[in-house]
């Protein structure tokens, strides 16, 4: 009887989660935290400027993505890429920036840290942008969750298509 009680109250949650298609690449961007925050709300983590604390809940994640443009970063190694977000999450990352000018704002590309940079104004255009460090390989997962920045939406699901018959 225990077992079966068990196994009902652990059915919704595997319900739930089974009709959730997990992305095949993530990206968050995270607002700088506060220690006291720590470690409920806040994480450290260590970036090339610094170790700061940044929160745990993002402002702009995997599923706020439109579309998405690649290009070669100034290492000549890696890739940079600009996204483009939907209208709620651009409403939210502009009060996010206004409300928290000279802070800074993390990028974590399938749970790594990559990108850092220091609020100056707020962004209000809908478009982030990391500067380095993406590899080739998460350029084509992220393929597979968006569009290319100004690519029809039709075409895009015809390229991933015949992208997939090659494999």
């Amino acid at each position: 009887m225990k077992h079966l009680l068990l196994l009902l109250l652990l059915l919704p949650a595997s319900l739930m989660a089974n009709g959730k298609k997990t992305p095949p690449a993530s990206i968050s961007f995270h607002m700088q935290g506060d220690p006291v925050e720590a470690p409920k709300f806040a994480r450290k983590v260590k970036t090339l400027a610094g170790e700061y604390y940044f929160r745990k809940v993002p402002e702009v994640s995997t599923k706020d993505i439109v579309a998405f443009s690649p290009f070669p970063a100034d290492d000549n190694l890696t890739y940079g890429i600009v996204f483009k977000i939907n209208k709620q999450a651009t409403r939210r990352l502009q009060a996010a920036t206004t409300m928290n000018r000279g802070k800074l704002l993390l990028a974590l590309v399938n749970g790594q840290a990559l990108g850092v940079v220091r609020i100056d104004k707020p962004v209000s255009d809908g478009i982030l942008v990391i500067w380095s460090g993406v590899k080739l390989d998460e350029i084509r997962l992220y393929d597979q969750v968006a569009p290319r920045i100004g690519e029809d939406e039709k075409k895009w699901k015809k390229r991933l298509k015949e992208e997939r018959k090659k494999r």
